[in-house]
């Protein structure tokens, strides 16, 4: 028995006067082309990011004046649409980010292998203290490279996933549309 219909159903309510409070108004494409407007996307990604990404979604959009050329299907397939977009140049932005992150690594550890050849031949070849001193420098600059490295392999990755997912989430989620009061 398929129980997924059976999980409680969280809806998100959207309230607006016309549909053009949706969608950026300063961008001239076509209707179902355009993007939507920067506080309507703030606010789907803040509300679905307070639910889990398995919580069992479900947008409500009231809009109190029917527009005379668009009907909820297309509107909530706009909406959709805009979402799957940016869900998919968010999970490039993060290829790139980990690109760059490996060849930040890549950097690192051929700064740190360079630092610590030179702090073995000073080493080596000195006993002056002052150039001793200098090799522990030179090792500790070399381990500071792979800091940053690191810290993008580890961790700076993660809030770019996390919002990729909420898009797809978003692109994913059923849209109901209510014009006026009724459906």
């Amino acid at each position: 028995m398929n129980t997924a219909h059976l999980r409680k159903v969280t809806t998100i309510d959207v309230r607006v006067r016309t549909t053009q409070q949706l969608f950026d108004a300063r961008d001239p494409s076509p209707f179902r082309e355009r993007d939507l407007d920067d506080d309507f996307v703030e606010y789907l990604l803040a509300c679905v990011a307070e639910h889990p990404l398995k919580a069992n979604l479900k947008i409500v959009l009231h809009i109190e004046e029917k527009p005379a050329s668009l009907d909820s299907a297309t509107i909530n397939q706009s909406i959709q649409r805009y979402f799957l977009y940016q869900a998919n140049l968010t999970r490039g932005t993060l290829r790139a980010f980990l690109k760059r992150a490996q060849l930040f690594l890549v950097i690192g550890l051929a700064t740190l292998f360079i630092c610590l050849t030179i702090a073995q031949t000073i080493r080596k070849y000195s006993s002056d203290n002052l150039l001793l001193i200098l090799s522990e420098g030179v090792v500790i600059f070399g381990w500071v490279s792979l800091w940053k490295p690191i810290e993008l392999m580890m961790f700076d990755w993660i809030p770019i996933l996390e919002k990729s997912r909420i898009l797809k989430k978003i692109s994913s989620t059923e849209i109901d549309t209510i014009f006026g009061g009724a459906r």
